[in-house]
């Protein structure tokens, strides 16, 4: 037998043609001798990303340190100059309180801020919700201090601590939505609203974790890790906008920016039984945010805000609707705060809904809705109920093809060779499929299985084949809005509450990842671009926990999951999700008001 090692390659075509008695042709002798070739390519190309992998964790890895150096120091300043019980007694204050003592000098902003940063990395420890603090806070506050009576009541918001979620640009840090690759990023100017606070006389003392990407709403990244739910350490506290939950019901922050694009405000709001608002999309500023998906305009994100109160949210929002806003970013149309429609007594027409198909939500949340409703009733406004209106489209397939519109291109490109997040290993698998495999499953499933909504929920990861069926899509998203407006018009609905989570906090599993199915009753405001705001309204009871695990549902893979979150919810809070018509974030924060009141 001719030895192998000994033949040159074109005699090895000719022992193999001898041997299995097949002529070949130019073309298979081309075919195979391109195998090497692609062999080495092959090796050489895993190599490279081998290579840009074990540079990334470099980076992280000193990026993480220095993070870790700058928190050793602030918390060493702040707990020497302050005590436990001192910095306990100024941030248990309400927003009122401590907005008072504030403008009459009872308390100065640079003990506010040590209180601030004293609780916050107490309860860091465990919680893990700062990614860094805001090493010019202490000037800030300095400088807050040297004003005079008079220039202080022109800062409504003087001497305000506040946190500030990772994504949010401040000049001469690292917005990296928990992606390694934007490490090596600085950003050159600071975010539209974090200017506009700053200049009405907030202090951004600490910025806060997300999860990574901001397309999840769960709590973890490979660069800042997880976050824990202050109410139970097991659980999430939702996302994106993470650390703003967990640092607000910890006690650590009064206020805090977040953002929204499919719940990520309202999730984490609900499960940490703190308040939140989504405005409508463009009456809060967006200007200088980091994101990993950029010009996606069908269904657009807003900056948010989460607070312990509502008091504090309404206050805020009349800054950034004001011209403390406008001054910063010349693209937000002058809407200013509408005074008289917030204080308004006018009995309103309120609408209700307990159930939207097709996730089920918790008996207890549903009872949540519905007392809320009646109690509102009792003070003389109408209360009727209302459900979802009907629509060709599955709205959850349509919000999806939106956010992925590229087919996921812009998400898989970001996170080339970086670690992924449990929280979205199942939809970045989804997203590495080519986008023309993606489109033939897509069809395929859909003339197999035309009635089970899942599959028709996934065949959005597809995106848009082309410009026309992007266009089709944008359309079939204005006339789902336009139904949902029109049939308020139509019952005369001001506003509606509903179910702002289908189940309690999740478990954090990084075997299960998170369930996307828990934002069922967020993405839809976001898809008919309505403003929308969640307010802690009671709380669990063991009659309520052990009825919910009796009666939800347990057909199917999704509501196995989901059922399984509601063992050992006693204590959790339920909220309720109010909803008011585009640009009327006044009437939502009416509404949310008279809630909390009613506690």
């Amino acid at each position: 037998m001719m030895k192998l090692a000994d033949s040159t390659f074109g005699s090895f075509i000719e022992y193999l043609s001898h041997k299995f008695n097949f002529n070949f042709n130019r073309s298979h002798y081309l075919t195979i001798s391109s195998l090497p070739i692609c062999i080495v390519l092959w090796l050489f190309r895993k190599y490279r990303n081998k290579q840009k992998k074990q540079s990334l964790d470099c980076l992280r890895d000193e990026f993480s340190s220095k993070l870790y150096s700058q928190r050793v120091q602030v918390q060493t300043v702040c707990q020497l100059k302050i005590s436990e019980e001192r910095a306990k007694e100024i941030t248990s204050l309400s927003f009122t309180e401590l907005q008072s003592k504030l403008q009459k000098g009872e308390l100065s902003c640079i003990e506010v801020l040590y209180a601030f940063q004293r609780v916050a990395f107490t309860e860091n420890v465990q919680l893990n919700f700062i990614v860094q603090p805001v090493l010019e806070a202490e000037d800030m506050a300095r400088r807050l201090d040297s004003l005079d009576a008079e220039a202080r009541k022109k800062l409504p918001l003087f001497g305000i601590p506040i946190s500030v979620k990772e994504n949010y640009n401040m000049r001469g840090y690292k917005s990296t939505v928990g992606v390694s690759k934007f490490i090596s990023k600085t950003c050159s100017e600071t975010s539209g609203i974090v200017q506009a606070l700053v200049d009405a006389g907030a202090v951004p003392f600490i910025r806060t974790n997300i999860a990574q990407t901001m397309m999840s709403l769960a709590a973890h990244n490979p660069i800042y890790g997880q976050t824990r739910n202050p109410l139970d350490l097991a659980r999430s506290p939702g996302g994106s906008s993470a650390g703003e939950s967990a640092a607000i019901a910890s006690g650590s922050s009064l206020i805090g920016l977040g953002s929204d694009i499919a719940g990520s405000v309202r999730v984490p709001g609900a499960w940490c039984g703190i308040t939140a608002l989504k405005p409508t999309a463009g009456r809060f500023s967006v200007l200088n945010q980091t994101s990993v998906i950029k010009g996606q305009s069908a269904v657009k994100g807003t900056s948010g805000l989460m607070a312990r109160e509502v008091d504090a949210l309404v206050e805020f929002t009349k800054v950034v609707t004001s011209d403390f806003q406008f001054q910063v970013d010349m693209s937000i149309p002058r809407q200013y705060f509408k005074e008289e429609e917030y204080l308004s007594t006018k009995p309103l027409t309120i609408g209700y809904s307990r159930y939207w198909a097709p996730v089920e939500v918790t008996q207890s949340a549903q009872r949540a809705v519905a007392r809320a409703a009646a109690e509102l009733s009792k003070q003389g406004h109408k209360v009727v109920e209302w459900d979802l209106p009907e629509f060709p489209d599955i709205p959850a397939r349509m919000a999806v093809q939106a956010y992925f519109g590229d087919g996921g291109v812009q998400m898989v490109n970001n996170l080339a060779n970086d670690d992924v997040s449990y929280v979205i290993q199942t939809t970045m698998r989804a997203l590495t499929v080519s986008n023309r495999l993606k489109q033939t499953v897509a069809a395929v499933a859909q003339k197999l299985i035309p009635q089970d909504w899942r599959y028709k929920f996934l065949t959005g990861l597809a995106g848009a084949k082309d410009v026309n069926e992007w266009f089709e899509l944008q359309n079939k998203i204005a006339q789902y809005r336009k139904l949902w407006i029109d049939d308020w018009n139509r019952k005369g609905i001001d506003v509606l509450l509903a179910p702002a989570v289908p189940i309690p906090a999740e478990f954090i599993s990084p075997k299960k990842g998170c369930s996307a199915a828990a934002g069922a009753y967020v993405y839809l405001l976001n898809l008919v671009n309505f403003p929308a705001g969640v307010v802690p309204f009671g709380k669990i009871t063991p009659e309520d926990e052990a009825n919910d695990f009796k009666n939800y549902p347990n057909q199917d893979l999704m509501q196995r999951r989901l059922k399984e979150n509601i063992k050992g919810s006693t204590g959790l809070p339920l909220s309720v999700q109010c909803v008011a018509l585009p640009y009327r974030e006044e009437m939502c924060l009416r509404v949310m008001n008279l809630i909390s009141k009613l506690q």
